[in-house]
């Protein structure tokens, strides 16, 4: 009987600290196209509350957050030349072709980048990197002396 007393005991806490606890994930995807380059920007991460420790009007937060932005060339020319850079609030990127050489058309860009930490923040508001489903990342593309702009909107 003491064993049973025990055992219902530990569960109950166990079931209290669960609740106590709250994770989300998120993985998004926002795609765009312009005259000559397609781009997709890929955002996941997880997000876990807690209540706070020492606040009991807060949370405290854990949170990963890692987007990967890919671009590809659409276009007609034959090269990109020596040089192709591009940027959007969150990065920039390049890439340079050897002494003489030039970039091929077939190439993907690549850009990625993470971060991590903990921070609080109070319970009556929630913090919101898990929706940016409404936000248009304008990416802009420099190649052979010309300059393009691509917008990404969610994809569902």
């Amino acid at each position: 009987m003491k064993l049973f007393k025990t055992t219902s005991l530990l569960l109950f806490i166990l079931c209290i600290l669960s609740g106590c606890t709250t994770t989300k994930e998120y993985h998004q995807t926002f795609n765009g196209v312009s005259q000559n380059w397609s781009g997709e920007l890929i955002q996941y991460g997880k997000i876990q509350y807690k209540n706070h420790k020492e606040l009991s009007d807060q949370y405290e937060i854990d949170y990963e957050k890692n987007e990967t932005l890919r671009l590809r060339y659409i276009g007609e020319e034959s090269n990109l030349g020596e040089l192709v850079e591009y940027s959007y609030r969150r990065g920039n990127g390049s890439m340079k072709a050897y002494d003489g050489e030039v970039i091929g058309i077939d190439e993907v860009f690549t850009l990625s980048g993470g971060s991590s930490g903990t921070s609080h923040i109070p319970k009556d508001s929630e913090y919101k990197p898990v929706n940016n489903k409404n936000n248009v990342f304008e990416v802009t593309v420099r190649w052979n002396g010309q300059e393009e702009k691509i917008k990404l909107k969610y994809d569902d």
